[in-house]
């Protein structure tokens, strides 16, 4: 949303005024922790941002990934924060991250959005199993208002 142009902003604020929104979502790099704020005074009603963690393990997020967000867990996310997605579906994920990532969010965050992994032009790859495993798994997940799954990148309406 930082990175929109002011030309984009002002319309989608004189979109808000004119549906008479009261509650926006919008996504956030973690670079951007400090000028939430803006954000929400410039279009004047309750802003809920998440932001794209992928997982909670940082060597996965950073180091497999490539996300560049530093930070110390997720209290510290936490404190700007209030919906986290998460990818799963992807080589060399674990079972056992995934369980405590979904863990996270359930019990710490408001809302959560966990994206199966869908393969693009990186060397990341998908994992058919570990997504298998998932959706036998946490399929109550469907069941919990807070949570979103997306089983394909479009599924929120957006892309091809």
């Amino acid at each position: 949303s930082f990175e929109l142009p002011i030309e984009t902003l002002e319309s989608i604020r004189k979109i808000v005024i004119e549906k008479n929104i009261k509650k926006m979502f919008l996504e956030s790099h973690w670079c951007y922790r400090s000028r939430l704020q803006e954000m929400r005074d410039f279009f004047g009603i309750e802003v809920i941002f998440k932001i794209g963690v992928e997982s909670f393990d940082s060597n996965f997020r950073n180091l497999v990934l490539n996300k560049n967000a530093r930070f110390k867990d997720y209290n510290e996310v936490r404190k700007y924060f209030s919906s986290v997605c998460l990818m799963v579906g992807i080589k060399g994920q674990s079972k056992e991250m995934i369980k405590k990532d979904i863990d996270i969010v359930l019990s710490h965050f408001h809302y959560g959005t966990i994206n199966i992994f869908t393969e693009n032009t990186t060397d990341i790859k998908r994992d058919e199993e570990l997504i298998s495993w998932f959706e036998k798994e946490y399929n109550f997940l469907k069941d919990v208002s807070k949570i979103e799954v997306l089983f394909e990148n479009t599924d929120f309406g957006v892309g091809d």
